[in-house]
């Protein structure tokens, strides 16, 4: 399992480091990407959803009650700050605020979340069976 922490650290820089390139002008896929429909969308969903299955992963899907339902902590955070995140580019002169893209990032936690209890129940099952 410290692979997977090892990995999600890798990860969580490389995002870092796309979030400070689109912010100074310099993401390199950002030409290409506006030419192709939705590719932007799709890659919102993409990175932020392995960013959701690598950290629940990390936390070993560690979840919290709220009332009757339970959510995943992992997914939680990256809610958090992928909303300030995009809040921010409010003040970033090269950045747009984009609801869509917003929502890309929620689809790709949902459903990546998703993935990731399916993973963890896995695992328990073997461990244990």
């Amino acid at each position: 399992m410290k692979i997977t922490y090892l990995v999600t650290a890798v990860y969580i820089a490389f995002i870092i480091l796309m979030i400070y390139w689109a912010d100074i002008g310099l993401l390199p896929v950002t030409a290409w990407s506006h030419q192709l429909p939705m590719s932007d969308k799709l890659g919102h969903f993409l990175l932020i959803g392995l960013l959701a299955l690598l950290f629940n992963l990390s936390l070993k899907c560690h979840c919290w009650q709220w009332k009757k339902h339970s959510f995943l902590s992992g997914s939680s955070i990256l809610i958090i700050v992928v909303v300030l995140e995009e809040i921010l580019q409010f003040f970033i002169p090269l950045r747009t605020f984009d609801w869509g893209d917003l929502a890309a990032d929620f689809l790709g936690i949902f459903l990546f979340g998703l993935l990731a209890v399916q993973v963890c129940r896995r695992q328990a099952t073997i461990s244990t069976g």
